[in-house]
């Protein structure tokens, strides 16, 4: 027999997905209407199928953090595969191609991370906002007008260090933008503001206090309705070169490269000398990537 071990590809889904449905009820939550994010996550995952001789008997779904570790995040062997050591071969895998990472994995079968004398780090919780206790987690978009703009305006002060942001070769005031608001309560959970100018609409700040509810998504298919409904066909946004979460977040979303301006951030310097020299990871802040989706 012979076993091997490769990276997923989107021709992979359909056997993968059998093996999923295989496990039984434990597993159906990746089956129906779930089955197309999965998809999607799986094609942003760095993920492993073992293979013994041409059947699919194991995977593996790991998350990199940009350096700060990898994460094993579903780990499945198919039941008449199992006690042949697929399992430690497809995290032992992502082990050899991270070789300057930690490998977590996260899951709930301790006495088989035991068994291959992996360490315990820690413990894992499930987060939630406090608003969830009585179900106010539901949030909604909302047109930015002076209430909201009270309560977002302290958040981009707080993160951009002043009401004003360069973009485009210009110092422009948040405080005038149109913009719209993800609102829960009383809270503002995220905002973006934009402009409309030279024949396309420009993002000019998108901000998500709540990570991973959807909040920036939401944002931007509120903003493509504005663009279409103000004759706009083109949606545009600027980021800094050190901002990876960005270039992954936008072309995720449809979004790809329109400019690269080497040297963008000095000039932006001269309106706006607070903007620091070091970015995000230690990276130098010194150019300005422009997206474009059209709309």
């Amino acid at each position: 027999m012979k076993h091997s071990i490769r990276r997923y590809t989107p021709a992979d889904s359909d056997a993968l997905f059998a093996l999923i449905e295989r496990e039984g009820k434990e597993w159906e939550y990746w089956q129906g209407e779930n089955r197309a994010k999965y998809k999607k996550a799986l094609e942003s995952c760095t993920v492993y199928l073992a293979f013994e001789d041409e059947t699919l008997c194991g995977y593996a779904r790991c998350r990199d953090d940009d350096g700060f570790g990898v994460y094993v995040l579903d780990l499945l062997v198919d039941k008449a595969y199992r006690g042949k050591d697929y399992g430690r071969l497809l995290m032992e895998q992502a082990y050899r191609d991270y070789p300057n990472d930690t490998v977590y994995v996260t899951g709930d079968v301790y006495p088989y991370y035991e068994k291959l004398e992996y360490e315990v780090e820690g413990k894992i919780y499930k987060v939630k906002l406090k608003a969830d206790e009585d179900g106010g987690s539901q949030y909604e978009i909302r047109p930015v007008d002076a209430y909201i703009r009270e309560k977002i305006q302290p958040i981009l002060v707080e993160t951009w260090g002043s009401p004003y942001l360069a973009v485009n070769d210009k110092l422009w005031d948040s405080q005038t933008m149109p913009g719209f608001a993800a609102v829960c309560g009383d809270k503002a959970l995220g905002y973006l503001l934009y402009e409309f100018h030279s024949g396309v609409c420009e993002i000019m700040v998108l901000e998500s206090v709540a990570q991973n509810i959807g909040i920036g998504t939401a944002l931007i298919e509120r903003l493509k309705l504005a663009a279409k409904s103000n004759g706009m066909t083109k949606i545009i946004v600027q980021t800094s070169n050190d901002n990876t979460h960005a270039f992954r977040f936008y072309q995720r979303r449809g979004f790809t490269v329109r400019e690269v301006r080497l040297g963008a951030m000095d000039t932006a310097r001269l309106l706006k000398p607070s903007i620091p020299l070091i970015g995000e990871n230690g990276i130098p802040l010194r150019d300005e990537i422009e997206f474009e989706i059209n709309v």
